[in-house]
């Protein structure tokens, strides 16, 4: 039946009220038939009311039968009630796929709070983190996942882009790479995907390399010594070639200790132990290695904090700094600025080369930290570059939480500045 406008039942209600008026003129007691009247509708009201509280209570039960304006709200209410029931059986297939589509997921994915409290999980983050399902849910991730690594990077994964590579809390044998995505404000995704076979590769990959490294040295080193002594004693037929052989050598020696110093960087990247490194003081000595490979040929200005420390690696950040001075008296004609800055600021302390070199094109800017990569054949044979210089200066700052950013104009010179998080500010007395 289809449901009435308020216009019709107040029309019947002014209509019933003139019947009852007249009723009450025609038998000349008009206020007892008003007043009887009015108890009838207010007994009718409370009935409809007392079947209407029964009906709540038992959904299920049959609808009410009734008249008047009472039939409309129950109709009314009945129609609602279909059409809620509707969308809760929509609802409840959307979950349900939504709950088949993120359990056919390989990866484990979580959803923190604010708080990082974890809210939900799929069933990848059972088989891949151990998680329980519903006894970890509302329990600090952190407590769950109990790995100094990840809440490091997950303190400051807001201000680290890249991902977080860790073993299994499961503790077999499989590593995860951690990725976090941050939604509605403060609540965040994490994402962890199971990377054991690219990390055994890598691992594989880079004990060869040390390997080769380690065996080459010895017989390089052995050659090296001969052509020296050629290179002494050589006739005039046979100085140059003595010469072009004992350069290509050394090029292989730098190849080589850029080789043996990345492969230590990368194993010893999990347990290297972490200090207060004294800033300064380590710059006043790459200053001094500075001038000998620049031999007089480069202006090199330093400015440096003398009160600002750094905790880390002092080995892996030397490394990074050396390379990146090197690079700059390298690409640096004769007669060149080579300025070098230490540096506190709002979002961390700073460290930045910036000389006026050759420069260098925008479009190989984003390839530079690629490992062998080198801009130009022709340069690197002139410069005599590895191409892992800059990949071992983005490897110490990804294991530092810092960020490196490349600035560089051609014929103009070049600009690397490296930004380490505020936690690692350290002063030059304290410790760590």
């Amino acid at each position: 039946m289809p449901i009435r406008s308020w216009k019709f039942h107040a029309g019947r209600l002014l209509l019933a009220a003139a019947l009852v008026v007249l009723a009450g003129w025609i038998t000349g007691h008009v206020v007892v038939v008003v007043l009887a009247a009015l108890l009838a509708h207010v007994a009718w009201h409370l009935g409809n009311l007392w079947r209407l509280y029964r009906w709540l209570r038992t959904p299920s039960a049959a609808i009410p039968e009734s008249y008047g304006i009472w039939a409309d709200i129950y109709e009314r209410i009945d129609a609602l009630d279909r059409e809620s029931n509707r969308q809760r059986r929509r609802y409840r297939e959307v979950i349900g796929e939504f709950r088949s589509l993120t359990d056919a997921f390989p990866d484990a994915t979580l959803v923190l709070d604010e708080k990082g409290v974890l809210t939900w999980f799929n069933t990848g983050a059972t088989r891949l983190l151990g998680l329980k399902d519903p006894e970890d849910l509302g329990k600090p991730v952190t407590n769950l996942l109990r790995s100094t690594d990840f809440a490091n990077w997950l303190t400051v994964q807001e201000e680290v882009t890249s991902p977080l590579e860790m073993p299994s809390p499961r503790g077999d044998d499989v590593w995860l790479s951690v990725l976090a995505v941050t939604f509605r404000g403060q609540q965040r995704l994490i994402i962890c995907r199971d990377v054991t076979e690219v990390h055994n590769v890598e691992k594989i990959r880079r004990d060869f390399v040390a390997n080769i490294s380690h065996e080459l040295r010895t017989p390089l080193t052995v050659l090296q010594g001969y052509l020296e002594l050629l290179e002494n004693h050589a006739s005039s037929e046979v100085s140059e070639a003595v010469s072009r052989m004992l350069a290509q050598t050394l090029q292989m020696q730098t190849l080589l200790n850029d080789l043996l110093e990345l492969s230590r960087l990368q194993s010893e990247e999990s347990n290297a132990r972490e200090e207060v490194v004294n800033v300064p003081a380590m710059l006043a000595q790459l200053k001094e290695q500075a001038q000998e490979f620049s031999r007089g040929e480069h202006d090199l200005v330093f400015k440096v904090d003398e009160s600002l420390s750094l905790s880390g690696v002092a080995a892996d950040i030397e490394s990074a700094f050396s390379n990146l001075l090197s690079n700059a008296v390298k690409y640096t004609p004769e007669g060149g600025t080579i300025t070098v800055r230490w540096k506190d600021r709002e979002k961390g302390p700073e460290f930045s080369v910036r000389d006026t070199g050759i420069g260098i094109p925008r479009r190989e800017i984003p390839r530079l930290t690629e490992r062998f990569y080198r801009v130009g054949s022709d340069r690197a044979r002139q410069t005599g570059g590895t191409g892992l210089g800059l990949a071992i200066v983005k490897h110490v700052l990804n294991t530092h939480q810092a960020e490196l950013q490349i600035d560089s104009e051609l014929g103009e010179g070049s600009t690397f500045v490296c930004t380490f998080p505020p936690e690692r500010r350290r002063e030059n007395d304290t410790e760590l």
